[in-house]
């Protein structure tokens, strides 16, 4: 920042502080390279001795409402806990479109930019495309959960989505289902994604074709899931099966299959409390969120201790419970 205004550091920091006895043409020049290099002057550690840490790390999830982000969160409390830190918990929550709020994400990182915390786990967006994540990265150690955005390279703990897709369709593939309906989240996400093309994968290692009338995507909540599950039951041949890419959508296709009595198997991606007294027969691919959270914890907490080892990707596995016939 000084050499970049051809001033002192100390001149700088008057600057910066507002502080009186500044010639105006000097204090425009520091004040056009603060605009030039996005300085945020960071309110916290004005009280902090150099090298002093603030004991605390954010984490920062799409939906509180979500119980995965609840478990998720207690894992990382665990390992934060035993470090003698205390979580940040922040959320971006949805647009009016139901879509991520990039307006309240951008906020949540300039809070975090400016408010000094000594590290980050988030569960990021699908992309980098305005900076965000790296301008991050650059003033404290992140580690991403279930996604790493496109355009970033860094630690990330992921669940096997293509993997479990693959076993889950199989699933269905074997009890003689070849009418499969998909109903699903953000197709474009890294998630949506990876779980869409390990559906597809297992329909073609089987010789079976995708019918796109059977494909619904772009879902944000259960009770757009259920609206969608409807539209396909009313098709004039529907789904024998409905494959549900998360939580919400499964709860939704539940919600559907339950009201029209249909005979439809469902299998869904995440655990889904009380799945099996809704229908006779459900699939899920399950996991464990707390001990992602207790993962993702600890990676962050080796990169505090120092660690600089290169970005490091953990996949945690995922098993296959079966409810009901």
């Amino acid at each position: 920042m000084a050499e970049h205004a051809g001033v002192s550091i100390s001149t700088v920091s008057r600057v910066v502080n507002a502080e009186k006895y500044v010639d105006p043409a000097t204090r425009e020049k520091v004040e056009a390279s603060v605009a030039a290099l996005g300085f945020l002057r960071n309110e916290s550690a004005r009280t902090l001795r150099p090298g002093q840490r603030t004991a605390t790390i954010a984490l920062v999830v799409e939906d509180l409402t979500n119980p995965f982000s609840a478990e998720l969160a207690h894992g990382v409390e665990l390992v934060a806990a035993a470090a003698g830190y205390v979580v940040l918990l922040l959320s971006t929550g949805r647009d009016e479109q139901g879509d991520r709020d990039q307006t309240r994400e951008k906020e949540i990182v300039s809070e975090l930019l400016s408010r000094r915390v000594d590290g980050v786990l988030m569960v990021p967006g699908v992309d980098d495309a305005d900076g965000r994540y790296a301008a991050l990265a650059e003033r404290t150690p992140i580690v991403f959960v279930d996604r790493l955005p496109r355009g970033v390279r860094g630690d990330v703990v992921l669940l096997d989505n293509a993997g479990g897709s693959r076993r889950l369709t199989r699933w269905l593939l074997d009890r003689g289902h070849r009418r499969i309906g998909y109903v699903g989240g953000d197709r474009g996400s890294g998630t949506g994604a990876r779980r869409f093309s390990g559906f597809r994968a297992a329909l073609k290692a089987a010789g079976v074709p995708e019918h796109r009338e059977l494909l619904r995507f772009g879902q944000h909540t259960s009770e757009e899931a259920r609206t969608a599950t409807e539209e396909l039951l009313a098709l004039d041949e529907p789904p024998t099966a409905l494959f549900c890419d998360n939580n919400r959508m499964t709860v939704g296709a539940l919600l559907a299959v339950h009201r029209a009595r249909a005979d439809v198997v469902l299998a869904g991606f995440d655990t889904v409390e009380l799945a099996e007294v809704l229908v006779d027969r459900v699939a899920l691919v399950t996991y464990d969120p707390v001990d992602v959270g207790r993962q993702a914890a600890t990676l962050l907490f080796e990169r505090l201790a120092g660690s600089t080892v290169a970005p490091r990707r953990t996949t945690v596995p995922v098993e296959l419970a079966e409810f009901g016939n």
